[in-house]
């Protein structure tokens, strides 16, 4: 048998109902399609940069299409850290660099932030360097994190100077927008929280150099001109509320403290050999421990911890913790501490008597701008022809698998093979499939037709 080319033979299905049901239902189906389409065809993915990890789109079809609804930190890229990374918190005060990561969850030396509060985040190391000779004092504050999850571990310090000097510039990071750090009574953001804690800071430290310089008047041969500090604090982050650690006066240990004479001797105890007793200990203590307080104390508000002994955030703590008078000693007289003076009346420094204590609004964050994945509508043009393409894709599947399944179902049906016209057809069912089946007659037949019949 040669090569032939075959078309099917149609007929229409046998009940009334078929057909406009069919096209009601493929109409309803084809407006299901394109607005589903529109959805899935008609949007592309683009990056957006946001300031939350958490960060969510929701769009039209999200009501109806509930497995494309986003969920709250599925859009974001984590932000990775490694060390020497820098990053500062949502309160924006101190600038924060990654020293050490003990526990990575990124390879063997990162972590990744997903934008989770610091409530695990302590100050537990103050540094103090103060050098008469320069006017200045360095102060670097180490804080170590230890999430609740334990997912990462790491330590962080920030350091700013404290200087008398025009040309030492390393104010804290939440004046830097001020003319003048050392002597600015204002700030463009309208924050008071750093403008407080720099001057608490730079007042203390005055109570410091005032008391070196009375010991350089009448003990200038035993008095230093430069005393240098290591302490260490109990870590008691934000999620230790109630314990002792953040109730009662903060407590720090001296590691070690340095001190440089005008004959460049350098005289040098540990805490073991500490003499609590020695006259320059006797006179240098309590300005210090005010110094070191108030240091500690700001570094606090910048990771979030209102805790009860914090007394920048709580009304009167600091009456129980600074030393208010530094008293009389075997060498100088007894003086009134000008940072207990700054507390009580912030307004005599410039600083609103309203602005202490501090409020914070909860445990600090890394302020993070996180790269997200967006839906946006295409342009008009190319997201029609997406819809289209779609569209008719899935509607010219869906109705061929109709008709097939239709058609099964009718050819169970008796005489759904025979044809309905008056035609020329094959009865394949018959034994000799050549003959052709004779169509009934509702007429006597022609002479012609009897012709063909006799023929046949």
């Amino acid at each position: 048998m040669g090569l032939s080319v075959e078309y099917p033979i149609t007929r229409p299905f046998g009940s009334r109902w078929f057909a406009p049901v069919t096209y009601t239902l493929a109409f309803l189906l084809l407006v299901v399609l394109v607005v589903v389409n529109t959805a899935l065809a008609g949007y592309e993915t683009v990056t957006v940069f946001s300031d939350s990890y958490n960060a969510t789109h929701p769009l039209w079809f999200h009501k109806f299409l509930v497995t494309q609804k986003p969920e709250p930190g599925t859009l974001c890229d984590s932000k990775l850290f490694n060390v020497g990374d820098t990053f500062t918190t949502n309160y924006s005060i101190f600038q924060w660099q990654v020293e050490y990561i003990a526990v990575a969850n990124v390879a063997s030396s990162g972590f990744a932030y997903k934008g989770t509060p610091l409530d695990g985040c302590d100050v537990t190391s103050i540094y103090v360097d103060g050098d008469m000779t320069g006017w200045n004092m360095d102060v670097t504050g180490v804080m170590t994190c230890k999430p609740t999850d334990g997912s990462y571990e790491f330590t962080a310090r920030s350091s700013y100077s404290i200087s008398a000097l025009a040309g030492n510039y390393h104010p804290i990071l939440g004046v830097t927008g001020v003319a003048n750090p050392r002597v600015a009574t204002s700030t463009p953001r309208g924050d008071v929280r750093p403008l407080l804690i720099n001057a608490a800071a730079q007042t203390a430290a005055l109570d410091v150099a005032d008391r070196i310089e009375a010991r350089l008047t009448t003990q200038a041969s035993t008095s230093p001109v430069r005393l240098s500090a290591a302490l260490e604090l109990p870590w008691c982050p934000q999620v230790s509320a109630g314990a002792a650690c953040s109730t009662k006066p903060p407590t720090f240990t001296i590691q070690e403290l340095d001190a440089v004479y005008s004959n460049t001797s350098l005289v040098q105890a540990t805490n073991d050999d500490l003499d609590y007793r020695n006259p320059l200990v006797v006179d240098m203590y309590p300005p210090m421990a005010n110094l070191i307080q108030i240091v500690y104390a700001g570094f606090r508000v910048d990771l979030g911890i209102s805790s009860p002994n914090n007394i920048l955030t709580q009304e009167g703590a600091w009456k129980s913790t600074l030393n208010t008078t530094f008293p009389a000693t075997s060498t100088l007289p007894a003086v009134d501490s000008k940072l207990a003076h700054f507390l009580s009346k912030p307004s005599d420094f410039g600083i609103p008597s309203n602005s202490i204590p501090l409020s914070t609004s909860g445990s600090a964050e890394i302020r993070v701008v996180y790269p997200c994945k967006f839906q946006q509508r295409k342009k008009t043009g190319s997201a029609i022809i997406a819809v289209i393409s779609a569209t008719s894709a899935m509607f010219t599947a869906a109705w061929g698998v109709f008709i097939v399944v239709a058609a099964t179902f009718a050819k169970r049906a008796p005489r759904s093979n025979e044809c309905l016209h008056q035609c020329d057809c094959i009865d394949r069912s018959s034994p000799d499939s050549n003959r052709l089946s004779r169509p009934p007659m509702t007429s006597r037949p022609t002479s012609e037709q009897k012709s063909f019949v006799s023929s046949v």
